[in-house]
């Protein structure tokens, strides 16, 4: 979770972090963000076959229990970064970090 929130505020405004990290086209009825910062957020859907174009999910690192974990996403049709608590049998996207 720290580390999406560290990404969520080094590009300022929480609430349009999602919009200024979408890659700038292949988001649903030109739901495409300005990737201000080479983030180039691509729409992945849920990685069950679902919402292709319309969401990016990805994993962080925080765990709930052996079943649940910490989520992000970004959606065509709105700007922040959304959190949710997910499934650990989605297939959702991840982001690396370089220590």
């Amino acid at each position: 979770m720290q580390e999406w929130d560290t990404l969520k505020n080094s590009v300022g405004d929480s609430s349009t972090a999602g919009t200024k990290l979408k890659s700038t086209e292949g988001w649903y009825e030109n739901g495409n963000g300005t990737d201000d910062f080479g983030f180039s957020a691509l729409p992945g859907g849920n990685g069950n076959g679902g919402y292709v174009g319309r969401v990016g999910c990805w994993w962080t690192r925080t765990w709930y229990n052996e079943y649940l974990a910490l989520s992000r996403q970004l959606g065509y049709d709105y700007e922040y970064v959304g959190e949710y608590i997910s499934g650990n049998t989605f297939k959702f996207s991840v982001r690396c970090v370089k220590d």
